[in-house]
């Protein structure tokens, strides 16, 4: 895990794989049933009708495209299954070396304007490369030497050439309309699940890339904001900042490296201006507890004192106002764990345009879609009780209790299978890093509903951002005094509050779980 990134919640540690996850849960979208140890599922959502879904961008007919998908799964279907990569190296089998990402381009006629995802996390390259690329709007890193924010071109060493034009394919896909037009277009995972089984074992080739924590992400935000445009910071740059102002770090100079923290800011800034970002995902942070991760590689010798810890993290206040105070731009953070201004001081701050998320299990509770309950407390799998102050919402993990492994209901977070994109089942661990990404999708969600004909040109302003906020966790639950009124335990998988089903991607009783 990167230094930075957020470790699982206590009450949760389940460090295990998603193909591990729809194994055990039953196989995501359709895949193989699960054991006997998996109880049967809760009954889904029982709500009142919702709006009719939105229709397609562009008019695209769904059950049309769904035919032309289906068609092209079954040829990739019979076109894989008929290669032997063991006896042969050639045709469909050859390596392809060294793909690098700056071969492909992004296609802003697949995406809004004003759903724009600055993603600051690790190890997205290779989904970032193939799967993804058409949504990739830059892709960059913080210079270890120069301090400041650079180009990246993220290179993928070895392919087989069926996989990458696998995934080629399916990312630049085409709809083709009645009279023969054809415009690219999103594809869900869900729709490519006949496809997931051919790229286990012998032809699994991406097993590595999908470890880096970033994956894990990226694999939420991109199917429940099947518009989202993405620009890349890999990896969290709190470690190139110290590594670029070793002799400042070293020198316990705080003032010097936050000069350089600033420098790096604004290029930042400079960067987020020029591709139009209007939401930031930051799964991780800074505090004492991974700041050893950090510092200790420096080899600067001796130790910081505790207030010389609380110095050198808010030497990157800085990059904290760049993500979370631009105009217009508004961002989640996965909060920390036993949160207070001496451990998590940057996380203390009251920044405008953050979200502080965290999570909890919501065991056999159905929350209403607002969360408002009153003064009724739900019977959830309460959060920490310390850090109810430090965070803004705390996200349902779907799961009915924190056994190994996790049981989860019938309307889980949904994740795809990271580097491929061809499946769609539950997250499969608890962990504010995960919960982050469905707080953003729930914002992105919300502004679709409280400003509906806001041109996707215009930026989000001060007001709309603080609706937004407020309409996340409206006021109304009085059980919880440390809350200020404001309903925080929030269940939008379980409401499918999210543009994949909002956009009619997928019908709102739509199982994780079918046979």
């Amino acid at each position: 895990m990167a230094p930075a990134a957020r470790r699982p919640w206590i009450a949760g540690l389940w460090a295990w794989g998603f193909s591990a996850c729809l194994a055990a849960c039953g196989g995501g979208g359709g895949g193989a049933g699960g054991g006997s140890e998996v109880p049967p599922p809760a009954p889904p959502p029982v709500q009142p009708p919702g709006p009719a879904p939105a229709p397609g961008p562009d008019g695209i007919d769904k059950l049309r495209l769904r035919q032309q998908v289906d068609a092209w799964v079954a040829e990739q279907k019979a076109r894989i299954e008929s290669l032997d990569c063991q006896q042969s190296q050639t045709g469909g089998c050859e390596a392809l070396r060294k793909i690098r990402f700056s071969e492909g381009q992004a296609l802003p006629a697949k995406l809004r304007a004003d759903q724009t995802i600055l993603l600051v996390d690790s190890g997205i390259g290779h989904a970032a490369t193939l799967r993804y690329r058409s949504r990739m709007l830059g892709y960059y890193r913080v210079s270890e030497s120069s301090g400041l924010v650079e180009v990246h071109d993220p290179v993928i060493e070895s392919t087989p050439r069926w996989g990458a034009e696998l995934l080629r394919g399916i990312d630049g896909f085409q709809y083709r309309d009645a009279g023969g037009q054809q415009r690219p277009t999103y594809v869900p995972a869900d729709w490519l699940s006949a496809l997931r089984p051919l790229l286990r074992g012998p032809r699994d080739f991406a097993m590595v890339d999908r470890v880096p924590h970033g994956n894990m992400v990226l694999a939420q935000l991109v199917e429940s904001n099947p518009q989202a445009g993405f620009v890349v910071l890999d990896p969290i740059p709190i470690t190139a900042l110290m590594r670029a102002h070793r002799a400042a770090v070293c020198a316990k100079d705080w003032a010097a490296l936050e000069q350089g923290v600033q420098r790096m800011a604004q290029s930042l800034s400079a960067v987020m201006q020029r591709h139009g970002v209007d939401y930031v995902n930051l799964s991780g942070g800074l505090d004492t507890s991974n700041l050893p991760d950090s510092w200790g590689p420096l080899a600067c010798g001796g130790s910081l004192s505790a207030s010389e810890a609380q110095g050198l993290i808010m030497a990157f206040r800085p990059l904290y106002a760049s993500l979370f105070e631009s105009p217009g731009v508004l961002g989640v953070q996965a909060a920390g764990v036993a949160l207070s201004p001496g451990s998590h001081p940057l996380e203390a701050l009251p920044l405008a345009n953050r979200v502080r998320v965290s999570l909890f299990h919501p065991a056999a509770a159905q929350l209403p879609a607002d969360g408002v309950t009153g003064v009724q407390r739900p019977e959830v799998l309460e959060p920490n009780a310390e850090d109810r102050r430090w965070v803004d919402v705390f996200i349902s993990t779907g799961m009915v209790n924190d056994s190994f492994p996790p049981k989860v209901n019938a309307s889980p977070p949904l994740i795809t299978d990271s580097v491929y994109g061809l499946d769609l089942g539950p997250v499969p661990h608890a962990t504010t890093s995960w919960s982050a990404p469905q707080a953003l999708s729930r914002l992105i969600h919300l502004k679709s509903q409280l400003a509906p004909d806001m041109a996707p040109e215009a930026p989000l302003d001060a007001a709309l951002i603080q609706r937004m906020k407020n309409a996340l966790t409206p006021m109304g639950c009085s059980w919880a005094p440390e809350d200020g009124g404001r309903c925080k335990l929030q269940d939008p998988a379980w409401h499918r509050q999210q543009e994949l089903f909002r956009q009619g991607w997928l019908p709102l009783d739509w199982r994780w779980d079918r046979p």
